[in-house]
């Protein structure tokens, strides 16, 4: 293989190149850990490598020993809880994979072809993702490989170029298109015959079955794999969003905006100007750009494009089975191939072109990388990501400014845990309450906090996860976001037990309620309280004989009679309007008759319609039990899904009343609920799961 000889670039111009793209991504280095990160960190702390190899890993998903079980076990060591050193090895890794861009494209173009191509796939918007998200790693190091072995493959050094992309293949599954692109290379390259072609490239396609081979089994061992969807339709949205991506379309509403609204990074223009003054061509390059390969003809133009075109389409097919839930950076490989027709376009241009092109590229980076501003047409930072799994959505599911949200949510939280739990002792548990679910900080059950306190025994978990696996007998602090700022939950009630545990009630969580209550029971809390609570805990988590065990010690006794007497002297309160004495004779009748339900309900409806927090709250458990005891008693569902959804308890609101509109349609044409309804039906899911990057 020979180049143009006008496509080598001395160091000084490598130097400019790469002060340039330092400055431009410099602070991605500072991003902290982010989501998936912190499942990878909590693997590498926790187990050892040899275990770890044998499993699909934290998030169940994708076989990738190298760049999560290997990537991480061995860079964990030295960053000492730290992402700067993964973020200055993903760093290394792009600009190799830059070198070995501008080296494929310097075998097939002239320095402004090279120029051009290379600033294009460095200056693409979704390698920002690549470079904020250290888990992205898996992408980097697959891009890496695939160009490596490409590399060695056009010198004739085929066992390293195996080895490059084995190595891919174990990094990210994207590289296992990497021998149709062999064969893309061989014949619209280098125009080989068919049986020449087969050849070679057998071996690596032996390579990429093995490997898939490997891949499917692992997958086939874990039941909660990410599901595949494998319809025509899914790899058609595959290749349509790789067009979209290639032309840094993440989030096309919000582009025209952005375009007005932000300019390019100065740092960046000028060493890129600087280097399109000192080294680019000064007048266009005459002739048709081309390559001589060894001693084949200087490839054509169209076997250029064609070259291209199926690279990029061979890369992008891999993302089809997860189209439903597309990023752009899934198509950081097929980017290569968008790059070599960027660099055909200007590869005639001289000095001014390149400038041209280059404010224009980081122009083009910066508005699809800002924080969206509200415009026509659009929420603005509302809807820069998609947060639906939906293979034909048009915005990108993780974009650089969801990263940056959840970057700049990270370090606030982290200052706020620091000032609000300066010395947390050795083994407690925090539990985090109203936590965006897109944040990330929690995943992994408190990598980041580890981190933060320099402690590896502390955990911490959201608050719907307490039980007695996550809690056990350790300290506990429980802990509300506001939006703001961290506030300690509870912290001043006199039973702060009992508070965990009936929340956890109303979150359709038993287990975690029952080891609340059962904690509360020994740090000496109201004993009644907890007693009875605890009784309903125990029956809904099917455990009926500890359940009756329970409510005898707090003294509930089976008396319908007594029961009777006093749900009618309640009735006869509540006609009065004497709320007070009816709750009074409410109470009474629940510990005559625990396991009827009128009783359970209308208190239920006379506390909830008392102001109070607490007996709010105390409103909503007891028409919990009424609903539980009689499914058919719409008046107390609907009360409880109305409340539900008053305290913003939206998840459990919206199934309550999922279940009440099917058992009773006839509830449609109730105002309240229709309502209600309507908002959840309206409403955009706001969890983002992108678990693995896909």
């Amino acid at each position: 293989m020979t180049r143009m000889p006008s496509s080598r670039l001395p160091l000084p111009a490598l130097l400019v190149a790469l002060a340039g793209i330092t400055a431009l991504y410099w602070d991605a280095v500072r991003t902290p850990f982010l989501n998936d990160d912190f499942m990878f960190l909590e693997e590498a702390r926790s187990r050892t490598l040899a275990a770890s190899l044998t499993e699909l890993g934290p998030l169940g998903n994708y076989y990738r020993p190298v760049s999560r079980q290997i990537y991480f076990k061995l860079l964990s060591p030295l960053a000492n809880g730290s992402p700067l050193a993964f973020h200055l090895v993903n760093n290394v890794l792009f600009l190799v994979a830059l070198v070995l861009v501008a080296d494929l494209l310097a075998a097939l173009l002239p320095r402004a072809g090279v120029l051009a191509g290379t600033l294009y796939f460095a200056l693409l918007p979704f390698q920002r993702v690549n470079l904020m998200w250290v888990s992205c790693s898996q992408d980097l190091l697959a891009l890496t490989g695939v160009l490596g072995a490409l590399a060695l493959w056009r010198r004739d050094r085929r066992l390293p170029a195996l080895a490059c992309f084995g190595v891919a293949c174990m990094s990210k599954e994207t590289a296992l298109a990497f021998p149709i692109g062999l064969v893309a290379w061989e014949r619209a390259v280098r125009g080989r015959a068919w049986a020449a072609i087969v050849r070679r490239v057998l071996p690596f396609a032996a390579v990429a079955a093995a490997w898939a081979a490997v891949a499917i089994t692992m997958r086939a061992r874990h039941a909660a794999a990410v599901r595949l969807d494998l319809a025509p339709g899914a790899f058609a949205a595959a290749l349509v969003h790789m067009g979209q991506s290639l032309l840094g379309l993440d989030f096309p509403a919000g582009l025209g905006p952005a375009l007005v609204s932000n300019g390019p990074a100065i740092a960046p223009l000028v060493a890129f100007v600087a280097l399109a003054a000192w080294y680019a061509p000064a007048r266009p390059t005459p002739g048709v750009p081309g390559a001589a390969v060894a001693s084949a003809p200087p490839a054509r133009r169209s076997g250029l494009v064609v070259f291209a075109a199926l690279w990029a389409i061979a890369f992008a097919l891999p993302a089809g089975p997860v189209s439903y839930g597309w990023s752009s950076y899934y198509y950081t490989l097929a980017a290569v191939g968008a790059a070599v027709v960027f660099g055909m376009l200007f590869a005639r241009g001289d000095r001014w072109t390149w400038m041209a092109i280059t404010s224009g590229l980081l122009w083009w980076h910066a508005a699809n990388t800002a924080t969206p501003a509200r415009g026509p047409g659009f929420e603005g930072p509302a809807r820069a990501f998609a947060v639906r799994e939906d293979p034909w959505t048009w915005t990108s599911h993780l974009t650089a400014y969801y990263f940056k949200r959840a970057a700049a949510l990270t370090q606030s939280i982290s200052r706020e845990l620091d000032r609000v739990v300066p010395h947390p002792a050795p083994h407690t548990r925090l539990f985090f309450a109203t936590l965006p679910p897109w944040a990330g900080f929690q995943m992994g059950n408190g990598a980041q906090v580890r981190a933060l306190y320099r402690d590896s025994t502390l955990a911490s978990y959201f608050y719907s996860q307490f039980s007695d696996s996550t809690a056990n007998a350790w300290p506990c602090r429980f802990l509300f976001w506001d939006g703001r700022r961290l506030v300690p939950l509870y912290a001043n009630a006199r039973d702060p037990w009992f508070q965990v545990g009936s929340d956890l009630l109303l979150l359709d969580r038993p287990a975690g309620a029952r080891h609340a209550f059962m904690r509360g029971l020994r740090a000496g809390e109201d004993r009644m309280d907890h007693l009875y609570w605890l009784g309903w805990a125990e029956l809904m988590l099917g455990r009926r004989d500890r359940a009756e065990a329970v409510w005898t010690a707090f003294g509930a006794l089976d008396d319908s009679l007594k029961w009777s007497a006093h749900l009618r002297a309640a009735h006869n309160a509540i006609t009065d309007r004497d709320t007070v004495e009816a709750r009074r004779h409410l109470i009474t009748a629940v510990e005559y008759g625990i396991g009827r339900p009128q009783a359970h309900a209308v208190l239920g409806e006379l506390m909830l319609a008392d102001p109070k927090p607490y007996d709010h709250k105390y409103g909503l458990m007891e028409l919990k039990v009424a609903a539980w005891l009689n499914p058919r008693d719409w008046e107390a569902r609907r009360s409880l899904a109305l409340g539900l959804a008053e305290v913003r308890l939206d998840a459990q609101a919206e199934r309550e009343l999922e279940a009440l509109m099917r058992g009773f349609p006839e509830l449609a044409g109730d105002t309240a609920v229709a309502r209600v309804w309507s908002r959840y039906a309206k409403r955009d899911p706001t969890v983002v799961d992108m678990k693995g990057g896909r």
